[in-house]
């Protein structure tokens, strides 16, 4: 099983509680327990990885504990409980140590051998937990045993570290080993970088996961603004890198800035010349509205990438509607 899910709003409402009480008393060794004559809900997404395990929570008012009966599963996982955003919140009680309030992008680190519980307080609280292999992870760390005493603050790494486990959670679709390891590899990199690495571990992770996380974000954030006229510049500043650093990474992957933008814009422009939806537009009309400011230099380019005008992608469209 490497992705699992469950609701609550499955089960009639007197059986939500145990229903949810047995998902995750079976699956991570959880006691749940809901205010008095509270209907519970509960939504978990679950992706599990090469020595990563991840959880997508969202919950109502809830108590969850992972006390002296469940902790003697043996498991001790190096556990991010991470506030994505969104309503409500919860606090995180750990034996021997402060209870803690987490607050929106930031996380407080368990260590999965300590008792502890989660109190959720809200209609649609949530709350994601990635679990790291401590006998994979512990050894690029520094200071193991201090870390649940605080909250994480929300760098960049915790925000890449965030971002891909959501991403994750919300696919269901099966992924081959090859793509499994590499992004645990990405993961336990920006894990690192998120607990403060050792010297020869934060020097790999930043030439590894978190370079990779960049590039990715800058290519969403690329494909999102694609149709603004977007500089190098701006796109650096919004990342809080440089522009040669961009430049960088697009060139260890065979291309540049200004080509992997093109292709967006081209690819835009393409999907809107055969819809149906915008058919009335003129080629000009599509091209100004997808980032290009000059036609002759749209007309060169879609000719080259294509292999025709941009008016016989339209016709192409049209005649394949009119043969079905």
């Amino acid at each position: 099983m490497t992705h699992f899910s469950f609701s609550t709003d499955n089960f009639a409402p007197s059986e939500r509680l145990e229903a949810a009480q047995d998902i995750y008393s079976a699956i991570a060794q959880v006691q749940l327990d809901a205010p008095k004559n509270r209907t519970p809900h509960v939504e978990t997404r679950i992706r599990l990885l090469p020595g990563i395990s991840i959880a997508n929570v969202t919950a109502s008012s809830l108590h969850a504990a992972r006390e002296s009966p469940q902790v003697v599963d043996g498991n001790d996982d190096i556990t991010f409980l991470i506030h994505p955003g969104g309503q409500g919140g919860w606090l995180s009680h750990l034996k021997s140590h402060d209870t803690l309030a987490c607050t929106p992008g930031r996380a407080r680190i368990v260590l999965n051998h300590q008792s502890g519980s989660v109190d959720f307080h809200g209609e649609r609280v949530n709350f994601l937990s990635v679990a790291f292999s401590r006998a994979q992870l512990s050894p690029f760390i520094n200071g193991i045993e201090n870390l649940p005493k605080n909250l994480l603050p929300p760098g960049e790494p915790l925000q890449h570290l965030t971002r891909i486990a959501l991403a994750l959670t919300q696919r269901a679709d099966a992924m081959d080993d090859g793509a499994s390891l590499q992004l645990s590899s990405q993961l336990m990199d920006l894990a690192c970088l998120a607990l403060g690495a050792t010297r020869e571990a934060g020097i790999r992770s930043y030439r590894g996961g978190l370079r990779d996380a960049r590039l990715k974000a800058i290519k969403a954030d690329i494909k999102l603004l694609a149709r603004t006229p977007l500089s190098l510049q701006e796109l650096a500043l919004r990342h809080a890198v440089s522009p040669s650093y961009i430049r960088a990474l697009f060139s260890n992957e065979g291309t540049s800035f200004t080509d992997y933008l093109l292709e967006q814009r081209l690819q835009l422009a393409f999907d809107a010349l055969t819809s149906d939806r915008v058919a009335k537009r003129s080629v000009s009309d599509v091209a100004f509205r997808n980032g290009f400011n000059h036609l002759s230099w749209f007309y060169r380019a879609f000719k080259k990438r294509f292999g025709f005008p941009p008016g016989e992608a339209r016709e192409i469209a049209t005649d394949s509607v009119s043969g079905d």
